[in-house]
């Protein structure tokens, strides 16, 4: 098996262990600055662990839910498949919240950017549910981890001067905007196949 196909496959499995890993580094690299905005990128980091690990591990079907319920597409893995959900929690998540979190000073906005995507992504799993009526993976973590920990975050920041109004407002259109390339990758291939379904 490729590499990229074998990651593709298996990386929501590696879930529960790297959480673990990873808070477990949080603690020992981070026991006397809780609250430094290079803490609060790498804590963040290991709570979006936790949230793939409901989505896509237990009780997992993030993505046949999206195929069942949004796009309605008839597939479970289609258009939302598993490379395409690989490289988003991957490539989307993963890498820009640990490169905040080793370079906070420079990538401060990075990691800001991300804290105003994670807080979206909570909204986003519970307007879902709300417009279902059922539940869809990630709703429990959204509720429980990103809303409090984004909305802390943003208050802390404030509260200590690091964060101004008007940039707090900038982080939540952060969050909106940085979701189009998500959607994109996936409404994109749908739309076209729909069209030429039509043509």
């Amino acid at each position: 098996m490729l590499p990229l196909a074998y990651i593709s496959d298996n990386w929501q499995k590696w879930l529960p262990a790297l959480a673990v890993l990873c808070a477990v580094l949080w603690l020992i690299a981070f026991r006397n600055a809780p609250t430094s905005e290079q803490a609060m990128f790498a804590a963040l980091l290991v709570i979006y662990m936790l949230h793939q690990t409901e989505e896509h591990l237990w009780p997992g079907g993030f993505r046949q839910f999206a195929n069942s319920h949004v796009f309605k597409s008839g597939r479970d893995d289609w258009p939302v498949d598993e490379g395409g959900v690989a490289l988003i929690n991957i490539g989307y998540v993963w890498l820009p919240l640990a490169l905040a979190a080793i370079f906070p000073g420079p990538l401060r906005w990075l990691g800001l950017g991300w804290v105003g995507l994670t807080l979206i992504n909570a909204l986003t799993h519970i307007v879902t549910t709300i417009r279902f009526r059922v539940y869809n993976p990630g709703l429990v973590t959204s509720i429980v981890l990103f809303l409090p920990f984004t909305i802390w975050v943003l208050a802390h920041e404030h509260a200590a001067g690091m964060l101004l109004g008007g940039e707090i407002a900038l982080i939540l259109l952060l969050g909106i905007v940085l979701h189009t390339p998500v959607a994109a990758l996936f409404v994109i291939p749908y739309r076209r196949a729909r069209e030429a379904k039509t043509a």
